[in-house]
């Protein structure tokens, strides 16, 4: 009697989170299709280019958070 009781609740259990995996899923209409760019929206910005190379700032105390985030990471 007390393996059918363990196997009601593991079978409890087991529906109870798959109920709660299918919380998000919600039956509704398609989406309509996006609208299409506009002339103006090209994606092209017309400034003209600079002269100055651009180089980042790079400070030694995020250096070295980055670093040793990035060795944290590795160990995983």
């Amino acid at each position: 009697m007390r393996k059918f009781r363990q196997l009601s609740m593991a079978v409890v259990l087991t529906l109870m989170l798959a109920n709660a995996a299918l919380a998000g899923t919600i039956g509704g209409p398609p989406e309509p299709p996006p609208e299409p760019p506009s002339a103006t929206a090209t994606g092209i910005i017309g400034a003209p280019p600079s002269a100055e190379a651009v180089t980042p700032a790079t400070d030694p105390v995020v250096d070295v958070a980055l670093n040793l985030l990035q060795a944290a990471l590795s160990l995983f």
